[in-house]
């Protein structure tokens, strides 16, 4: 059943009955709006309105289809963490709050800086487990967290998005993740442009998501959720880094779809006075302890109880946090009283009072004058709630399908993303390339002829030297200050269920081999012929086939430690972590000349067997003598120069072998390092 969403027909009979209780006798409300009419110009008579003591109250008709609505619930949660260095003491985030949000409800939860409102937020959304203590229900059932999650998402504050993508691009790769394969292209397409055509993207369609202004990234992002039809919302700072208008514009979409039956929860700081009318339910928080919960109407009666009365003209949530703040007496402990932390349900109201409505009416004109770009909620289809009791038998039944598509699936449109990226990558695709041609080509003038001589032989061996460095250093560099970028966008859509973990990781590291492989084809012909080695097509072959098993390694711990740190750190740790490879290559210290102790280091570094396995393309496997165009050549025949290196029993299958494990052994452990990264950046949100 398909519900479209019209709030114009609401308004306009609310503001008819409205009318019509002003006529009956209604009091109070009228005069004050006059007045204030007078007072102030129409732009800010919204915001400068506070709540009516007696205003006329009308229940909003929600939309909301038969046993859609969802609401969640939570009892006793409490959050710890240990802060300090030294002395690690326990700080309590959220002391045993309670509380509960309901369907077709927009909630804010708001505190002052350090009240808990975000942590809180991360323990309902799932984002934060495992540390928290208390229980967690929806639809007044233990829920379970891989059904809930499956029915909800989780839109951050900050807006991670692939800059490189459009916005229909980035809907369609969403589309294609999170809508079942059964769903033909064509009706992926029908959807993505009628939600887009609903937020006023539409016509910003083939704009990259890093030209986007900051409302239309928010927007983008809703956007990217609604395609799955979530029936819980949870926005993290909503309206963080936008204007006045555009944050207007952004709240009335999430107004909306509230409307159209969807639990919205967002938390929210210092909303203006329009934005704060806008919520239907309000739940406070300040050192972990609720302060109030219920409507956002009740709220100035619920303060006035305690003899907290909001001054005229002043915007009733500055004037909230001024009090759980402290700023007019210490009422802490009898606002918890109160609200009994949450448990106290007296206030909270599905009816909007008539400022709300004249709130919404005052956007909508906003809009259609074009002030504000118009956005509406995408006509919804609702699933039937399918939230299993982790109690019931038929759990594991119903929970089945962590995914909507199959893992091959998501590789597939994980890797056309990837390669589409690539395709606009300055630095991952153009740079690179660009950099191997032009240090070929001075390379390959700098050591020309280095080849063909015996007199040139260590020449000829330093260049081999450089080239193993060279693949080295831009293959690790190129992924280290790239790849950690990409975590934060990781951790969103992989908590939102777009796809494994492990899709998107065989998928980054498959579609960025082509790429290097290619640079490094390049970068080895042009030096193979410019320095002119032999021209024999198994040395050639031999030659490139290690260069590429190099910058392979290489690639693979980039990808390692860009998943353990942030770019800053990575561009430092990364190339010191290979000087110890580097001094035991071959190249410094040989072998025999090494001491005994330290021997074993040169059997486990990489940088040996990439410099052996070069050397022996080169000179090994009966390459006759070399011909001397100086008075004395001493490396006239190759296998000296071999047995000088220590390399006389090196073989080059034993590189190729060793190259191709340590390849597969990094890339292994920085997948489960790519994990702990995930885990750990969602336990630092607190």
């Amino acid at each position: 059943m398909a519900l479209s969403l019209d709030l114009s027909s609401g308004r306009t009979r609310d503001r008819s009955r409205f009318q019509a209780s002003e006529m009956n006798g209604s009091v109070g409300t009228a005069p004050r709006l006059k007045k204030l009419a007078r007072i102030r110009p129409d732009s800010q008579k919204i915001d400068l309105l506070t709540i009516p003591e007696n205003g006329y109250v009308d229940k909003f008709e929600t939309s909301i289809v038969g046993g859609a609505a969802v609401t969640v619930t939570f009892r006793d949660v409490s959050y710890t963490v240990r802060e300090g260095i030294f002395k690690r003491q326990w700080k309590r985030v959220l002391d045993n709050v309670n509380g509960e949000f309901q369907g077709g409800h927009l909630t804010a939860i708001m505190g002052p800086s350090g009240s808990g409102k975000s942590t809180l937020m991360n323990i309902l959304a799932g984002y934060t487990t495992g540390i928290s203590s208390g229980q967690l229900y929806t639809n007044q059932q233990i829920r379970n967290e891989l059904a809930f999650r499956k029915q909800s998402c989780y839109i951050m504050q900050d807006d991670k998005l692939q800059p490189l993508l459009t916005v229909q691009e980035a809907m369609t790769v969403a589309a294609n993740l999170k809508l079942p394969s059964s769903v033909s292209a064509q009706e992926k397409h029908n959807k993505v442009k009628e939600i887009l055509e609903s937020i006023s993207l539409w016509p910003h369609r083939k704009v990259k998501t890093k030209s986007l202004s900051g409302g239309q990234k928010k927007r983008l992002s809703i956007a990217l959720e609604l395609i799955k039809n979530p029936q819980i919302m949870f926005f993290d700072e909503p309206t963080s880094g936008l204007d006045s208008l555009t944050s207007k514009q952004c709240v009335m979409l999430l107004k909306q779809l509230a409307q159209a039956g969807k639990t919205i929860v967002c938390t929210i700081h210092q909303p203006s006075a329009m934005i704060f009318d806008l919520f239907d339910h309000l739940y406070t928080l300040s050192d972990g302890r609720c302060m109030y919960q219920g409507s956002v109407k009740g709220l100035l009666s619920y303060l006035e109880e305690l003899d907290l009365k909001c001054p005229p003209y002043h915007n009733p949530a500055d004037y909230l946090l001024e009090v759980v703040s402290g700023e007019h007496g210490d009422h802490s402990e009898e606002l918890v009283k109160k609200s009994k932390n949450g448990l106290n349900q007296d206030w909270i109201s599905v009816e909007a009072g008539s400022l709300q409505l004249d709130t919404i009416e005052h956007i909508d004109k906003m809009m259609k004058s074009g002030t504000i770009t118009p956005v509406h909620a995408p006509a919804i289809v609702f699933p039937r709630p399918n939230f299993c009791d982790i109690k019931s038998d038929e759990s594991d039944a119903c929970c089945k399908g962590t995914y909507p598509t199959t893992c091959l699936y998501q590789v597939l449109v994980l890797l056309k993303r990837a390669f589409l990226v690539l395709s606009r990558d300055r630095t991952l695709t153009y740079n690179r390339l660009a950099t191997h041609s032009l240090i070929a080509l001075f390379i390959g003038i700098l050591y020309y002829g280095v080849g063909r001589d015996a007199s040139n032989m260590m020449n000829n061996f330093n260049f081999l030297f450089f080239t193993v460095m060279f693949l080295m250093l831009t293959a690790l560099n190129c992924i280290t200050t790239t790849f950690p970028t990409e975590v934060p966008i990781i951790s969103r859509e992989h908590f939102n269920k777009w796809y494994s973990l492990k899709s998107y990781y065989i998928a980054i590291s498959v579609a960025d081999i082509p790429v290097q492989m290619l640079a490094t084809i390049i970068y080895g012909l042009v030096t193979y012929f410019l320095t002119q080695q032999p021209v024999e097509l198994y040395r050639l072959l031999s030659f490139l086939l290690m260069c590429i098993l190099i910058s392979l390694v290489a690639q693979s711990f980039g990808l390692f430690i860009g998943a353990c740190m942030e770019i800053k750190n990575g561009v430092i740790f990364g190339p010191f972590c290979f000087l110890p490879f580097t001094i035991f290559s071959g190249f410094f210290v040989q072998l025999n000349d090494c001491h005994p102790y330290l021997q074993w280091v040169f059997h486990i570094s990489f940088l040996k067997y990439g410099l052996e396995g070069l050397v022996l393309s080169v000179f090994g496997y009966g390459r006759p003598k070399l011909p001397c165009n100086a008075d004395y050549c001493h490396f006239v025949y190759p296998t000296k120069f071999l047995n000088e290196m220590d390399m006389e029993n090196a073989l080059y299958s034993n590189a190729v072998i060793f190259l191709l494990g340590l390849t597969v052994f990094l890339r292994v452990i920085g997948y489960y390092a790519l994990r702990i990264q995930i885990q750990r950046s969602r336990s630092k949100r607190v």
